[in-house]
């Protein structure tokens, strides 16, 4: 294994072996396997893959991937069914933050306690338990007994312990959620400064900012298997389309082939680089096909990770199947409950269109948007519809019940990408409280009582 090789994996398996019941385990040992009574859950499948000293890399999937199945035999907690992985370096692992702690001792005690068991030498944490106590936040509780610490207060604890012990390989599975927000930002801090000194990490989470905001890399598992490594925006986009539906056998080279686009546009029309458009599986369209989209900055940057009241750029390009009409283009914007954010269409914003769109040409679509909407995680869709072009020219006398009929679908996609908005903590015309930000203005006005 090369030098720069901090952890090579070779086709990593593990099955495990599930019985109906505990006396089926006991039949099967007392016949020497020859009856079977059990069914064989492969949670991994002939994994492969190598990390380099220093570098983020991270590992997404659902639930039941195999993902903690796979960082528990490289931390030694399973034993493989086949396969191997070599480790260069002391390695460090929170897969299950505070599990191993003593309910009798207290935070300093298990600090110390656990130091000791992961092999450091007396008095190494203590020169450390200074910055650990002021890091985790707790107060007086870090002299009590742990066993009055909620779940939280433990998670804490143990982030803020691994935080400053000292490793080559640190293996976090989904610990970044613990406490506040304004914790969390620390711990996204203490991050920074472990790449800043070449640790290497490897993180297990569901919290896809963090991953495109530091992986180096991604690794996506799905039912066990590694269907996807490489950049970490093409593997979260890859691990939405799984996750909503959308099972196009894809390949690394198709996500970085470039779509040849034989059209002009105007210096105007704000359009991002080829580089940072995404490129979507073709389908059996009917009369368009979206080929790509990008979610970008007002830079034109590809860009997943926006605060509260900042300028987005959604742009998508659709390949016309068959002639259609009028061309109206649609973007959709919901939230984890599947709630419409924002809904906007091309014909309420007076866009130039032409009268038809030949078979074979593309349509692009830019819409810039301001993101004065409640903190978290939103869904992009994109949908193009026609209209025939005398119900066009008089579209502001139709009732929208009238539209309704009248336009012809020609592509729908509700789930395309995703993006994340974060709060912005100094109060300006962008804060506001709820699901978005309704324009407006308020007024306060002060009458003194009569009887004062």
């Amino acid at each position: 294994m090369s030098s720069d090789i901090i952890l090579q994996v070779d086709n990593l398996s593990k099955c495990f072996k599930i019985y109906s019941n505990p006396w089926h385990r006991a039949k099967e040992w007392l016949n020497y396997g020859n009856s079977i009574y059990h069914q064989e859950f492969w949670s991994l499948k002939n994994v492969s893959f190598t990390v380099k000293k220093g570098e983020f890399l991270g590992i997404i999937g659902e639930n039941g991937a195999g993902k903690s199945t796979l960082l528990k035999i490289i931390t030694g907690v399973l034993k493989p069914t086949s396969g191997s992985y070599q480790l260069n370096g002391k390695v460090l692992s929170l897969l299950e933050l505070g599990t191993d702690f003593n309910p009798e001792l207290s935070g300093r005690g298990n600090a110390i306690y656990s130091a000791e068991l992961l092999g450091f030498p007396k008095g190494y944490v203590q020169e450390r338990l200074d910055d650990i106590a002021e890091f985790s936040e707790l107060g007086e509780f870090f002299d009590r007994p742990m066993k009055l610490y909620s779940s939280g207060m433990k998670a804490r604890l143990a982030f803020s312990l691994f935080a400053f012990l000292e490793s080559d390989v640190l293996i976090l599975d989904e610990v970044l959620a613990v406490g506040d927000i304004f914790f969390q930002q620390k711990c996204y801090a203490r991050l920074e400064e472990l790449i800043a000194k070449q640790i290497t990490i490897i993180l297990v989470t569901h919290q896809l900012g963090a991953v495109q905001q530091y992986c180096n890399e991604v690794i996506l598992l799905h039912h066990g298997e590694k269907v996807f490594q490489g950049e970490a925006q093409k593997g979260i986009i890859r691990f939405h389309q799984l996750k909503t539906g959308i099972k196009h056998n894809w390949s690394s080279s198709v996500l970085q082939d470039k779509v040849e686009v034989p059209l002009k546009v105007s210096d105007d029309f704000f359009w991002p680089a080829d580089k940072v458009l995404i490129p979507l599986p073709l389908t059996e369209a009917k009369y368009a096909q979206l080929i790509r989209y990008a979610i970008c900055n007002s830079k034109g940057e590809s860009c997943a990770n926006f605060t509260q009241g900042e300028q987005a750029y959604l742009c998508c390009e659709f390949q016309i199947k068959q002639t259609i009409g009028v061309p109206i283009a649609a973007i959709m914007i919901t939230n984890k409950f599947n709630v419409m954010i924002h809904s906007k269409v091309t014909c309420l914003q007076k866009v130039g269109v032409p009268n038809q769109v030949n078979q074979g040409d593309f349509v692009r679509f830019c819409h810039n948007i301001t993101l004065s909407i409640a903190p978290g995680e939103y869904v992009l869709g994109f949908a193009l519809v026609t209209m025939n072009p005398d119900d066009y020219a008089c579209i502001d006398e139709l009732p929208q019940t009238e539209f309704n009929s009248r336009h012809q679908i020609c592509d729908v996609y509700e789930q395309v990408g995703v993006f994340y908005v974060a709060p912005s903590y100094r109060f300006n015309h962008h804060s506001h409280f709820g699901l978005c930000n309704l324009p407006g203005n308020g007024q306060i006005q002060i009458t003194v009582s009569s009887s004062s």
